[in-house]
């Protein structure tokens, strides 16, 4: 007999196996990770609809794929916990809410972007005695979302994090997190240096009620990043198991965080204004970074021990 099963006091044997997730089944993940992203696109495509209206579709195309294929690992991210760990509520849960709220975010601020596209399509629409009443209504509904959405985004981050953290069971060495606090702090001091320019926006883009509400949720959000890539990269120097997926991790965590630096620097340099192919490849190559770390939550990162 399994360690999987017991035995009554009449001997009757009773085989324990791993609850779904709140009685969701495989079937089920799939569909409502399918409705999300499908709600997601369309939100997108509502947002994007002035900018394609506006501009020569060769401009806006790429940027708009870019932007929707990212939402979509997203939505990936949770589907792939759930599907590897089944259990994922009752032995996993600061896993699987950190994963939840990272697609809430999204979603967020795929709202408040449709709000926002939907009010200047009504704008640009022709005069109308009764719509220009509405427009602070739906700038506020706007930048609620995109608040909404980077704050869930912070806290999703920080409870992924602390999930893993708690799963961890070896320490890195000395040398090995020295060289990844440095290189975590460079990169720190980038992205802080960057969100300078949003502190102090020209006249109109956020009034100065929002002037520092917005950079401030910015900058948490990267914060709770700092620390979860350090969990990751600490993790998979000390050797962490699953080893393969724990790799795949560390490995989008470099990814991520070097574009991110090489994005910035590009900017402080000027050259993304002269060429916006390289803002475009720097994204694309960011959410190349994505789909690996959804890889190394589907090949076991974070599932409990009796999916491995």
């Amino acid at each position: 007999m399994d360690g999987a099963t017991l035995t009554e006091l009449d001997g009757t044997p009773i085989v324990r196996r791993p609850r779904r997730l709140i009685g969701i089944g495989r079937t089920g993940v799939l569909a409502i990770c399918a409705v999300a992203i499908a709600v997601n696109l369309a939100l997108q495509l509502v947002s994007f609809l002035p900018s394609w209206s506006g501009y020569e579709s060769a401009g806006t195309l790429p940027l708009m794929l870019t932007n929707m294929i990212g939402g979509v690992v997203a939505f990936l991210l949770p589907a792939a916990f759930m599907l590897r760990s089944p259990d994922a509520w009752q032995a996993r849960r600061l896993l699987l809410l950190g994963a939840l709220l990272g697609a809430g975010s999204e979603l967020a601020q795929s709202a408040g972007a449709a709000v926002s596209g939907l009010a200047v399509l009504k704008f640009n629409a022709g005069p109308d005695t009764t719509w220009p009443s509405f427009l602070p209504d739906a700038d506020l509904v706007s930048r609620i979302g995109l608040l909404v959405g980077l704050l869930a985004g912070a806290v999703g981050t920080l409870l992924f994090a602390f999930g893993l953290a708690r799963l961890r069971e070896r320490s890195a060495a000395r040398s090995s997190r020295r060289v990844i606090a440095v290189a975590l702090v460079v990169v720190g001091l980038l992205e802080l240096w960057g969100l300078r320019l949003f502190v102090s926006p020209s006249a109109g883009d956020l009034g100065a009620d929002w002037a520092w509400t917005v950079p401030a949720m910015f900058a948490a959000g990267f914060l709770a990043s700092l620390y979860h890539a350090w969990v990751i990269l600490t993790g998979w120097s000390a050797g962490e198991a699953p080893r393969r997926a724990w790799t795949l991790a560390a490995a989008a965590t470099s990814v991520g965080f070097a574009t991110l630096a090489i994005g910035y620097l590009l900017g402080l340099l000027g050259a993304i204004d002269l060429d916006p192919g390289l803002s475009l490849t720097v994204l694309v190559v960011g959410i190349g970074g994505g789909l690996l770390f959804v890889a190394a939550v589907a090949d076991g990162l974070g599932a409990s021990p009796a999916r491995e």
